[in-house]
């Protein structure tokens, strides 16, 4: 079998009703993209040698990933790979697959980022930077203005903190000189946090820029020590926390997309973790520090009301690109 024969083949059964449990609307593009990462190449290779033999192992192996796909499995967790903000995370079904939606939230963290990096330079404080600053000695020494403390809950993959710290190492500028970014990523699955760390590794492996700490906890509650929640310590918090209301998250997962359930499932109406995540946010932000959430078009308003009724201000929700909202920012001002 050639691999014009192979991927034609393949089309046709991920457009037949009779194959597949969600008949795919992209099966062209989920064949090559399975064909693709089996043999290790990319897209214009299968076109440009359309006659190439595919070998029994491999035709045997090809046809395997295509009936997981015709079973509703995602062409992400066939693969083992996800593309985020120009960067490539591995992934499996112990995390979610990075959404593009979600690329808003990134955005929005660099903003805020930047904002702040530049402030300290303009009022002088990141010459503050000293000896004292270097890896390794933020536990024992009090915050000396020249540093930017970023935390990411419920961090799965690990793709919103690392796109940011890869993104700002790629466009490092002297807006970040004697400024020291440390991040630390939290989720309640070691499953999830192994593939983090690996990502991390991956991205991080020879930059700079320092690679985040992970901790398995419950939302901020990872110290120190272990269990408590950090007061006034954070510039930044991101999180896409579970949000999909329970009923939905039951329903969603019938299509047999295999995405863990524990990061969907955000209660009832679904700002169970939401409500929760405000509360301790409110404890571990500085003064003026920001709290940036997914919350998607579920319950965005009652994330509004949820972030006043805890005395956040400059309450902002933002669309993504289908014009839904997405993410909502919040800022602690007292």
């Amino acid at each position: 079998m050639t691999l014009r024969e192979a991927r034609k083949e393949a089309v046709r059964l991920l457009s037949s009703a009779d194959f597949s449990k969600q008949v795919s609307p992209t099966a062209a593009l989920d064949a090559d993209c399975i064909l693709c990462n089996l043999l290790h190449t990319n897209r214009s290779f299968l076109l440009a040698h359309d006659d190439k033999t595919l070998s029994p192992s491999k035709q045997k192996a090809f046809f395997k990933r295509i009936a997981q796909r015709g079973d509703g499995l995602p062409v992400a967790y066939i693969t083992g790979h996800k593309e985020f903000f120009g960067f490539d995370f591995c992934v499996s079904p112990a995390v979610l697959i990075p959404k593009p939606d979600t690329e808003l939230l990134v955005e929005l963290a660099l903003d805020e980022i930047k904002t702040r990096a530049a402030y300290l330079q303009k009022s002088g404080k990141a010459a503050a930077c000293t000896e004292k600053s270097k890896p390794g000695a933020e536990a024992s020494q009090p915050y000396d203005g020249s540093r930017l403390y970023i935390a990411d809950v419920c961090t799965g993959s690990g793709c919103i903190i690392l796109a940011l710290l890869k993104t700002l190492e790629q466009n490092r500028s002297g807006l970040f000189k004697n400024i020291r970014l440390i991040s630390r990523a939290s989720d309640i699955s070691e499953t999830a946090l192994f593939l983090a760390r690996k990502n991390a590794a991956r991205l991080l492996n020879r930059s700079e820029i320092e690679k985040p700490r992970f901790f398995c906890a419950d939302l901020l509650a990872f110290g120190p020590p272990a269990g408590r929640v950090s007061e006034s310590r954070y510039d930044i918090i991101v999180s896409n926390p579970p949000y999909v209301p329970s009923g939905v998250a039951a329903e969603l997962l019938k299509d047999g997309r295999n995405e863990p359930l524990l990061a969907l499932d955000g209660g009832k109406d679904g700002t169970d973790i939401i409500r929760r995540l405000i509360t301790q946010a409110r404890h571990a932000l500085k003064e003026g520090g920001v709290l940036l959430l997914e919350t998607g078009e579920y319950n965005a308003a009652d994330t509004r009301d949820a972030l006043t009724k805890a005395g956040f201000s400059d309450i902002i929700t933002f669309k993504d690109l289908s014009g839904l909202p997405r993410v909502t920012r919040a800022r602690k001002i007292i």
